[in-house]
């Protein structure tokens, strides 16, 4: 009887500290403000309209990784933009913009969704209204799906 009840406690306890032995996720947020990138892309929509770019923004990140490795990552990124177009033809940009990204891979899988939203106007006073989505899977077996959709 006096085995019984010593095995009993032995396992209540270990049974008790095991959560505790196991290592809590890592989780770090970084910020950063007034931050100034320049770098060429096509903003709008428009395959052809390739535009120099200086954007000035305030980020958030968050990330947390877990004693297993699996990882989960999320980011805010907001500010406005100057768009200058590498074709003289083409006119320049001002206005606002927001970027959210998610990011999640569990040794197995890997997925991730991006939102991009801009508003602003070029310089002819015509409106910028430019929303899209991309997303991205790579399953076990090494197959990958991605989808990019972008509305003006």
């Amino acid at each position: 009887m006096k085995t019984s009840i010593r095995i009993l406690v032995v396992g209540l306890v270990l049974g008790l500290a095991l959560p505790a032995w196991a290592a809590p996720p890592v989780t770090e947020t970084n910020t950063a403000q007034g931050v100034t990138e320049t770098f060429v892309d096509t903003p709008f929509c428009e395959p052809g309209a390739t535009h120099e770019i200086t954007a000035t923004f305030n980020i958030v990140e968050h990330v947390t990784v877990f004693d297993d490795g699996r990882e989960h990552f999320t980011f805010t990124q907001t500010g406005t933009f100057v768009a200058e177009p590498l074709d003289p033809s083409g006119q320049s940009a001002t206005g606002h913009f927001t970027v959210w990204g998610g990011f999640n891979n569990n040794g197995k899988t890997v997925n991730g969704t991006f939102t991009f939203s801009i508003n602003g106007s070029f310089e002819d006073g015509t409106k910028i209204n430019v929303r899209a989505v991309d997303h991205f899977n790579v399953r076990p077996d090494g197959t990958e799906n991605f989808f990019s959709r972008c509305k003006e």
